[in-house]
């Protein structure tokens, strides 16, 4: 059974998207994520905000979702938004940069049956297995 997923985490200096950051590579202006304190002032202080879902990604959960028959993650794609706790953030410091993530894991061979192709995107950074960061798709042949 497929699991969707929404949540959010604090944003570690070893996170991909920091690494790329810090190699002059992040494609958008600023430091990846947000600041705790912003979110918290988005929603008047309480310890959960919304997180859109993509066109792309309510589809795959409803293909998913018919492909399983299940019954919950159908309902998932008819939101357009899904609410992420922050319950687990009580108590860092507000300047403290978070990140929030909505995914959707396939079990056993649920992948293979969508009918779309998981197509990788191009990366705008790679990094090596020696930790090094490059800029561009080091491994384009592995989509």
């Amino acid at each position: 059974m497929a699991i969707f997923r929404a949540y959010a985490k604090v944003l570690e200096p070893d996170d991909p998207a920091m690494r790329i950051y810090e190699a002059g590579l992040r494609t958008c202006p600023g430091p990846p994520g947000v600041l705790l304190a912003d979110v918290l002032l988005r929603t008047g202080g309480v310890y959960e905000t919304m997180a859109a879902l993509s066109p792309r990604l309510r589809d795959d959960i409803r293909e998913v979702a018919e492909l399983t028959s299940d019954s919950h993650l159908l309902a998932i794609a008819d939101l357009t938004e899904v609410p992420v706790s922050l319950g687990h953030l009580r108590g860092l410091d507000p300047r403290t940069r978070i990140v929030m993530r909505t995914e959707l894991c396939y079990e056993g061979d649920e992948g293979v049956r969508v009918s779309r192709p998981r197509r990788r995107r191009p990366a705008v950074a790679t990094i090596m297995p020696d930790g090094t960061v490059v800029a561009g798709d080091a491994f384009p042949h592995h989509r």
